[in-house]
């Protein structure tokens, strides 16, 4: 008995693994991008970023742009949900990042195609700076009371 259920357990693993890397096989047979790894280099905090991912379809069919998944709510995508391209047309999607994270920053998005039968995942890096306040700067004089002792 519980070597049948170890066996069903390793025949629904190696299934759902097949099926994956066909699906990662068939999209790049069916599109290309551009900036699917893209990188900010420095920007300053809190000023927010955006970058364009160009998708050609390079397939033999008609392809759909059904959706656009950020990782987090960092990131704003903007496209044409439903958008059908035809082979050798291209479709873009902007995706904005916020810029409220301080550092080094990694986001993914998700975009899925087809009826959600395909899907890629794109990503983008960067890292965030303080920008340098002028000394005299009304935020950086104290005010208050000096108490002595």
């Amino acid at each position: 008995m519980k070597n049948s259920i170890l066996f069903i357990i390793l025949i629904v693993s190696i299934a759902f693994t097949g099926h994956t890397q066909i699906t990662n096989a068939d999209i790049s047979k069916q599109f290309s991008f551009s900036n699917d790894n893209f990188d900010f280099g420095k920007i300053p905090f809190g000023k927010p970023a955006e970058y364009t991912l160009t998708i050609t379809n390079i397939g033999k069919d008609t392809a759909t742009l059904d959706d656009v998944r950020p990782s987090c709510g960092c990131t704003t995508p903007q496209f044409e949900r439903g958008r059908k391209f035809a082979p050798g047309q291209s479709v873009t999607v902007v995706l904005g990042f916020n810029g409220n994270t301080l550092g080094a920053f990694y986001k993914t998005a998700g975009i899925f195609f087809n009826n959600y039968k395909l899907s890629k995942q794109v990503n983008f890096k960067g890292e965030t700076f303080q920008e340098k306040q002028p000394a005299d700067s009304a935020k950086n004089k104290r005010t208050g009371t000096v108490f002595q002792q």
